[in-house]
């Protein structure tokens, strides 16, 4: 965990600066990226992504955390900022003006704005507690105090579906909901402030390998009756939820499990805006894509984030500088993918 804050202090003063997306000269450009917290799988391929795009194409990258999904997906439609994390879910939520974009009526054309260059895994929902809490399933968390993401998050959405689908609990009335960001959840959990941790995270993931050090941990597994409540089965009606499950043994002698967890992954992606040059988002997405064992040194996972799985689960349209390098490549690209400026 010590290398990974180190890296991502690096990744995070590539610039001190943040410009805009029209500019002739790559080093004169810095582009502004959002990820969700210091220790996200998000965060983990964007340093290694803007490392790459530094040494490869010398663009230099500014990382700010802590924004939620739903917060970075504005932001990129207004053009402030070059580069943010998507999903599948947000995508929806935002096209259709629903969820946390209920009360915001003009989330559907600001949505036209958004364009996509690749998907990868997010991770697995990781629900977890310290061993000697007494907590075993799901159903020992009433009158907890549980963190199940930020406000208004679309990961905080899906793990209290899956939290009412287990359990049928409210916040409120059966547990108290931590409605904080992701770094200062973490830092609750670890400081002891919180009962219970859930969060989308990489298989293994770093922050989980920490807690892991500092004490015995138990993750709590999804019951197989709940894939069959409704929560669950609206969860899973929006691309890019599966189910699967986190091996028992997966972060070593101080996590007590004896089998393994089921649960909800995700998938996540990179995205960007219209307005950015499409000769910069062929370069970016031919970059990221054409050097696999970069990516791979960084972190095992990301192993799989290759041309041909970068469309998985994708629900929005490419950039038009990805959609000539898919094309190029003779990637199959759904109808729904096709950017509406390659069509005119």
């Amino acid at each position: 965990m010590r290398k990974l804050k180190a890296i991502a202090l690096s990744g995070a003063m590539l610039a001190t600066i943040a410009g805009g997306s029209a500019v002739a000269s790559a080093s004169d450009q810095v582009y502004r990226w959002q990820t969700m917290s210091q220790s996200s799988t998000d965060m983990v391929f964007a340093i290694a992504a803007t490392e790459l795009l530094r040494d490869k194409l010398g663009h230099k990258a500014q990382i700010t955390t802590g924004r939620p999904l739903v917060r970075q997906a504005v932001d990129a439609a207004k053009e402030n900022l070059e580069f943010l994390t998507t999903a599948s879910s947000v995508n929806h939520f935002m096209r259709n003006g629903i969820n946390m974009y209920a009360k915001m009526p003009e989330a559907p054309e600001l949505f036209k704005n958004l364009r996509m260059i690749l998907n990868y895994p997010l991770g697995a929902y990781h629900m977890v507690v310290w061993a000697d809490s007494g907590i075993t399933e799901m159903k020992d968390l009433k009158g907890k105090r549980i963190f199940l993401g930020p406000p208004g998050g679309a990961a905080t959405v899906t793990a209290v579906q899956m939290l009412d689908a287990a359990t049928g609990f409210k916040a409120g009335s059966d547990f108290t909901q931590l409605n904080v960001d992701w770094n200062s959840g973490m830092q609750a959990f670890q400081d002891r402030q919180a009962d219970a941790h859930m969060s989308p995270k990489a298989l293994p993931d770093p922050a989980i390998v920490q807690l892991a050090t500092l004490g015995k941990i138990r993750l709590l597994s999804l019951p197989e009756a709940a894939l069959d409540a409704d929560s669950i089965k609206k969860a899973m009606q929006i691309p890019g939820r599966v189910v699967t499950e986190i091996p028992k043994d997966l972060y070593g002698a101080n996590q007590v499990n004896e089998e393994n967890i089921r649960t909800l992954q995700t998938m996540v992606g990179l995205g960007t805006h219209k307005g950015m040059s499409e000769e910069v988002i062929y370069n970016v997405t031919k970059t990221i894509l054409e050097n696999n064992a970069a990516l791979k040194a960084e972190a095992q996972w990301m192993g799989v984030i290759k041309a041909e799985n970068a469309l998985a689960e994708m629900n929005a349209p490419l950039h038009v500088g990805a959609y000539r390098y898919y094309k190029e490549r003779g990637v199959a690209i759904r109808d729904e993918l096709v950017p509406p400026e390659a069509k005119m």
